[in-house]
């Protein structure tokens, strides 16, 4: 039993350093480009977190943290982290920037993961992508593209339309000027604020909230979740809600198409407008 006892606390020694071991392996590379007003950049990495923010209108300033993913199985990992930091995956053509490894690259970059925290300027066209890790953007972008394979993705301050997208994990957003928006999660809760456009969100699992003003059509549709829009008390739509199992309330007066039905509602807000539709499986829907 004492034998027992050892190896698993040399077992657990062993993960100890070799966590230690992941931390004091990460490098850093820093490059600052020069680039007109409105750049199109486009950021991507397979294991690791995306963070971006508003900086210079001419420049674009680079961080990337390079560390192996998994030091136990590592391998050549520390030649290849010194590799990449020498020669980070950075391509500028003209206004158009691309910030990550080739897809053919992957033996390079085999179990590394690159955090990136990039100032941009305000009016830049985003296309962000991870395969795993967190999305944050803030102030910043015209147009917004965010994809996360697994992770979070917030998006504050954004100029524009935005599509935001995480196989799990949650979504918000703060829009501050018009754009069509899309958010679609495996799981995970949607939180959308000033949406000015049409609105097309969806999660497997979990709560959605938006509030805005629906200049066309809206649509939301939750497996399992309450859905809450705040529209102010003089917008004008048409609305279609249906929930499996839970109740529809609505702060404004509805004209009320068809038969009077608990789980579904059909008619007109202050003489109608764009449509919104209204799904969950199970939960409420609360317009106000």
């Amino acid at each position: 039993m004492n034998v027992r006892i050892l190896a698993a606390a040399a077992l657990s020694c062993a993960v100890a350093v070799s966590f230690a071991t992941d931390k004091t392996a990460t490098r850093t590379f820093e490059r600052t480009l020069n680039v007109a007003a409105s750049p199109n950049v486009s950021v991507a990495t397979g294991s690791g977190y995306i963070h971006l923010h508003s900086g210079s209108d001419k420049q674009i300033h680079i961080i990337g943290h390079v560390h192996p993913n998994n030091s136990w199985f590592s391998g050549d990992s520390s030649s290849r982290v010194e590799e990449i930091v020498n020669h980070p995956p950075i391509i500028q053509n003209g206004n158009s920037i691309r910030i990550g490894p080739e897809r053919h690259n992957g033996d390079l970059y085999n179990n590394i993961a690159i955090d990136y925290d990039i100032s941009l300027p305000t009016s830049s066209a985003i296309n962000a992508t991870t395969g795993s890790g967190s999305i944050q953007i803030q102030d910043v972008g015209s147009t917004l593209k965010a994809v996360s394979g697994s992770g979070t993705v917030h998006a504050q301050g954004i100029h524009g339309p935005a599509d935001l997208q995480t196989g799990s994990g949650n979504i918000e957003l703060q829009q501050v000027a018009s754009g069509d928006v899309r958010a679609q999660t495996g799981s995970g809760s949607i939180r959308l604020n000033g949406v000015s456009g049409g609105l097309k969100a969806g999660t497997g699992s979990g709560s959605i909230e938006a509030s805005g003003q629906p200049t066309s059509g809206w649509k939301l549709d939750t497996g399992s979740g309450s859905i809450h829009l705040t529209l102010g008390p003089s917008a004008r739509y048409s609305l279609n809600a249906s929930t499996g199992s839970g109740s529809i309330d609505t702060a404004s007066p509805i004209t009320i198409q068809g038969r009077i039905d608990k789980h579904h509602v059909s008619g007109a807000v202050n003489g109608g407008g764009p449509m919104i539709l209204a799904n969950t499986g199970s939960g409420s829907i609360e317009i106000k």
